[in-house]
């Protein structure tokens, strides 16, 4: 035993890396909140590209199975109960938009797509809303179905409302992005959207944010906001701290790794979301919360602080996300 443990190696101290300087960025998003900003948090590099340019986006990983709409465009889908496309409407059937957290149990799809006759039939037919603002007249509705999945593709067809139109297409995976990224106006040419996973932490977007306290047909149920998304498919997780907000409160000066070892860390998107900032309606003018910070977990298992700043550029113009980050 003697000579056994004096052969043992002896543990090593773990080192944390220093923490990364103050980092001021800005995402640009436009007057119309028109562009989209993907960050990447630990070099800075950001990638614009216009939200209006995809309708759908589909889980790019070989078990990936989750279709999403592009909530900034205020698109709505519903299911028609029906696998056969000339046979399905949206009469008396129940729409939705999907939920800004992208949570399972709060998409419009889900995986109800995967009926238990799939394999054979495919699935039952969505009734998609591209968007009002966006789309009108038949350029505004579209039927979808998914014929198959696999680790490497998907298999769709689609036609305008009134069956015209029907094609299929073919959507392929890539497991070096997040989602593949198709419109029905280019159904047999992917969108580049997005960068690839590894390379973005967070995005700066429009999106469709439901009010639950809202009630349905109210105005201002689904409405339009600016805010941030994490890359929760690369798992990007969040940490919310505005003072007398929350039970364990930390500073952000005081907030550290051992800080907040034991938080509670969110695997939603929307952690950041949009409400880091309020309209004053005497000013007319968003002003951000000052009390408020994020701490974003990478993927890589990086920590870091993001404090926003500002809503608007040195012109006044608002849609400039000016915010700084920190790697603890």
């Amino acid at each position: 035993m003697l000579m056994l443990s004096s052969c043992m190696k002896e543990d090593e101290a773990i080192t944390l890396p220093l923490p990364g300087n103050v980092k001021q960025m800005s995402a640009v998003m436009g007057n119309n909140y028109e562009t989209q900003i993907f960050v990447n948090l630990e070099t800075g590099a950001t990638v614009s590209r216009p939200y209006k340019a995809y309708d759908l986006a589909f889980e790019a990983s070989a078990q990936g199975m989750r279709i999403y709409l592009n909530s900034g465009k205020y698109m709505f889908a519903c299911n028609s109960n029906s696998t056969v496309i000339t046979n399905s409407d949206s009469t008396g059937k129940e729409w939705n938009i999907d939920d800004e957290q992208l949570l399972d149990d709060s998409l419009s799809m889900k995986y109800y797509w995967q009926t238990p006759s799939f394999n054979s039939d495919g699935s039952n037919v969505y009734i998609i809303d591209r968007g009002k603002p966006e789309h009108t007249g038949s350029a505004r509705w579209r039927k979808f179905k998914v014929l198959s999945v696999s680790s490497t593709e998907y298999k769709i067809c689609y036609s305008k409302y009134d069956n015209s139109a029907y094609d299929t297409a073919v959507i392929a995976k890539d497991p070096n992005y997040a989602l593949m990224y198709f419109n029905f106006d280019t159904p047999h040419q992917l969108v580049q959207q997005a960068p690839p996973s590894s390379d973005w932490d967070v995005v700066f977007t429009k999106y469709t944010h439901v009010f639950f306290e809202e009630p349905v047909g109210s105005p201002f149920r689904y409405y339009p906001v600016c805010g941030s998304l994490s890359n929760i498919w690369k798992g990007t997780q969040g940490l919310r701290q505005q003072k007398d907000s929350v039970v364990n409160y930390i500073p952000m000066d005081q907030c550290n790794y051992n800080a907040i070892a034991n938080a509670n860390f969110s695997k939603a998107a929307d952690i950041v979301g949009y409400n880091w900032k309020y309209y004053d309606f005497n000013d007319a003018h968003y002003h951000v919360y000052s009390d408020l910070y994020f701490v974003v977990k990478s993927s890589l298992g990086y920590y870091y602080k993001v404090k926003m700043v500002d809503f608007y550029s040195q012109q006044g113009d608002k849609g400039t996300v000016t915010f700084e980050s920190q790697r603890m």
